[in-house]
């Protein structure tokens, strides 16, 4: 018996949905995304192995006429005249405003069935964060919860909040992860700093 297959939403249209969302709820403008995305792919991708070809001016009139080339090249595969390259998925996201970039990086990850959780940094500083955005999405996870519960019941017009726990339950997990991770490497460098071997009881201890 064969399964029906599963038609997913393409990649590409899962980055050009947060880029939405993106334009929509942040200041960020189809210029300045432009620009973004056209000098985080020139710092990222070597000249050689460039699909897409950017413009970069060199003076101030050229300048701004490179500026206008780029957003007609962003504009085009938003519009879908032409179509998203891989190499350039990278580059976009990393142009995307947080939470929009976070948010995109966690679903596009999640689609290969892993978390999405960053990896952590090596830092006291960065536990600390890690423990305040636990504590910050643990937060925001029980509001969203507390407005499904209020009545006393679950129905249609708790969707929106249902929807809203969803997405913070699983950036909970997600900063949740790496301050675990974290917390593991920190564990581990102690160790090899100290060079502390486990103590084994002996037959007659």
């Amino acid at each position: 018996m064969k399964c029906d297959p599963q038609v997913r939403e393409p990649r590409s249209q899962v980055v050009f949905r947060h880029t939405a969302a993106a334009l929509r709820c942040s200041g960020l403008t189809m210029q300045v995304l432009a620009t973004a995305i056209a000098d985080r792919y020139q710092e990222m991708v070597a000249p050689g192995e460039r699909i897409v070809e950017f413009h970069v001016g060199t003076t101030a009139d050229s300048i701004v006429r490179a500026h206008k080339a780029n957003l007609q090249l962003v504009t085009r595969f938003l519009a879908g005249t032409v179509k998203l390259p891989a190499d350039l998925e990278e580059a976009w996201v990393q142009a995307l405003p947080e939470p929009h970039r976070a948010d995109c990086e966690r679903e596009l990850a999640q689609r290969y069935g892993f978390l999405g959780a960053r990896t952590p940094e090596h830092s006291g500083q960065a536990c600390a964060l890690g423990t305040a955005m636990v504590s910050i999405e643990f937060g925001q996870l029980l509001q969203h919860i507390a407005g499904v519960m209020a009545d006393g019941t679950v129905t249609a017009s708790d969707l929106d909040n249902l929807n809203r726990a969803m997405k913070e339950a699983d950036d909970l997990v997600a900063v949740v992860t790496s301050l675990k991770a974290s917390v593991v490497d920190s564990v581990a460098a102690i160790k090899q700093a100290s060079n502390v071997v486990p103590h084994k009881r002996g037959a007659n201890s």
